[in-house]
Parts: structure tokens; sequence; C-alpha cells
């Protein structure tokens, strides 16, 4: 089985569903959009709230909404598994994938500040979010001793935080040993590998400049 997934390369919603993919090693193609460009009008069918990523599968049906589409990957190829056997663990996983999701708005918006006091703003409402996950946050991988969705959720905010720390010596993990552990190991580990290689790096730094924010400022 083969998918078509599309999405906007910098996405960390996108990057969800490639880690998932690449876990199972399934296979799929990638279909990168302009984000700055008009979007095709296919993508207007196939994403109905023009949000990516999006996902077409082998019967032809489109899947949107990054969490909706993990799930669906983990139905599909259930080994290894990201989810789970109990019912309410799984929920529980859920929950705190749900929390892990907090910290992507703050820290898309501290990359654009323009101020000291923005960044620090921004970082201290990530700090509330990652005290709570540190306190929950495993000596494996966040919950247990395999990969699950919250470390799919982590994964890509793993990933700024270190380009972040970097160019900037700021560090957020710092205050946050378990979490700097699993951001270690995440960023180590083969399916998000797969997705951070040095062109994206450099795409990744070369946008963030021309958004202006003071942590990519001079760079």
């Amino acid at each position: 089985m083969s998918y078509q997934v599309v999405g906007y390369p910098l996405c960390p919603f996108v990057q969800r569903v490639l880690i998932t993919l690449n876990e199972k090693a399934a296979g799929y193609e990638q279909i990168w959009l302009d984000p700055h460009a008009e979007l095709p009008e296919w993508f207007k069918e196939w994403s109905p709230p023009g949000k990516v990523p999006v996902m077409k599968v082998s019967s032809g049906e489109v899947l949107f909404e990054s969490m909706a589409i993990v799930e669906y990957i983990e139905e599909q190829h259930k080994v290894p598994s990201i989810y789970a056997k109990s019912a309410t663990k799984r929920a529980i996983q859920r929950a705190w994938a749900g929390v892990a999701g907090d910290l992507y708005g703050p820290q898309y918006m501290s990359m654009a500040a323009k101020t000291k006091e923005e960044v620090d703003q921004y970082f201290d409402v990530m700090k509330e979010t990652l005290q709570l996950l540190e306190g929950k946050c495993g000596a494996s991988f966040f919950m247990g001793e395999s990969l699950s969705a919250v470390d799919v959720v982590l994964a890509p905010m793993f990933i700024r935080f270190d380009v972040v720390a970097s160019i900037s010596g700021k560090n957020i993990l710092d205050d946050f040993p378990k979490l700097q552990a699993l951001s270690n190991k995440l960023l180590t580990h083969h399916s998000v590998l797969k997705i951070i290689n040095d062109e994206w790096h450099q795409l990744f730094i070369d946008t963030q400049k021309m958004r202006g924010g003071l942590i990519f400022k001079d760079l």
C-alpha cells in the first residue's frame, strides 16, 4: 500500500504524518506545495479546510487533519504500533499528544517575535507546557519502551528547539532534563532522521530569516 502525502516541507503537522509512515516503513510519495503560491484547484477539493497535510490513499479517498491521518496509518499498519492496546491507555496517549500539541502555536510565534520581551513571553508559555510534559516523560520514550503518538507530536517541536538552540544558544529544554534526553533520542531515531537532512535545515533557517524574527536576525 502506498500513499500520496501533500503538504509544505516545513510544516510540523506534515512531519507528524511522515514520521509515522517512516516508523511503519510504509511506502509514500511526497508532493510539496509552495506555501507562498496560489494553491492548485485539485488541492482545494482534497482539503476542505484548505490546510495541510492531506493524504490520498489507495482507494482514492483523501484524508485530512494530521492526527486523523496518523491514526489511519496506525490502523492499516499495526506493527510497530504507536498506540497502546488498552483503550484507556490509548485515550491517555491521545490526551498527552494533545498537551504536546499546545507547544506548536507559541513555538511558531516565538520565531517571528521581533523583541526579546516577545520571545520570552512565548518561551514562558511553552515552559508551562514543558513542565507538565517533564513530569510525565518516561526514561526511554515518552510513554514506554517504544515510540508512541506522543513522541510523533513532540518530535517536530524538538527539531525546531534544536535549530533555535544551535543558532541562538537559547535552549528551552535546559531546565527539562527528561525532555532533553528524549529530544536527543528522537532526533537520532530513524523515522525522524529521514525528514531533517541538511537541505531541510537550510530551508528552515532561510524561511525564518525572511520572517524577520529576533532569534534569526543577523544570521
